[in-house]
């Protein structure tokens, strides 16, 4: 594939992303997880990132388990099967090693929908964001979209504001051999992409919650 280099730069430019929250799914398929036992209700795997840890699995319930080599909770949820697939599906806790939440939300088809929490090891919130679910011509897709909170760990607010889902619209050029006489032409190819921007009145608090700064986007 050839692409247009200037319009590349272009692209990347343009774009803003996001790192979306996550809760550890270590768990592939019962072929590719070694199974360690199991008994009339759960199953015993390996886990896919890091050995020493344990995935256990009800397969009735649909529910997963994360443990460490103590045995501690790394992080819990519900999922789904689609064909040889596994995927969060439904509620989620992340937990840190004192069993304080780390991070609590929701997953459509492995994607984070609604409202999300993180929190400090303490035990208070860190961060409340929010995900939108967006529908363009049939594909499924989230990203940040809605009111953001993040707090200082003494409880105070630090930055309180909204992100927005933007289609992004861009162009590619690709080189195409014809398969008979060999020769070269370019095509152009039109990709989309739900990009999360800040929006709207942004304020950003000193640890004291005095007002430090305000900015609109």
């Amino acid at each position: 594939m050839m692409r247009n280099w200037l319009l590349v730069c272009c692209i990347s430019f343009a774009c803003t992303s996001f790192a979306q929250v996550s809760i550890p799914f270590d768990f592939t398929s019962e072929d590719e997880n070694r199974l360690i036992k199991e008994n009339d209700s759960l199953k015993y795997f390996v886990a896919s990132t890091d050995t020493n840890d344990i995935v256990v699995l009800n397969e009735e319930n649909a529910w997963y388990k994360l443990l460490n080599k103590e045995h501690k909770m790394i992080a819990e949820g519900a999922y789904i099967t689609d064909g040889d697939k596994y995927l969060q599906n439904g509620k989620w806790v992340a937990q840190y090693e004192n069993g304080k939440p780390r991070t609590t939300g929701y997953f459509q088809r492995n994607m984070p929908v609604g409202t999300w929490q993180e929190f400090y090891m303490s035990g208070k919130i860190k961060i409340i964001s929010n995900y939108g679910i967006f529908n363009y011509k049939g594909e499924i897709s989230t990203c940040l979209s809605g009111s953001w909170q993040e707090y200082y760990a003494n409880g105070k607010l630090k930055i309180n504001g909204f992100y927005c889902g933007n289609i992004i619209t861009y162009k590619d050029t690709i080189s195409v051999e014809d398969p008979v006489t060999s020769t070269s032409s370019q095509k152009e190819i039109t990709h989309r992409e739900i990009r999360s921007e800040k929006t709207g009145h942004w304020e950003y608090f000193t640890e004291t919650g005095e007002l430090e700064k305000a900015v609109d986007f």
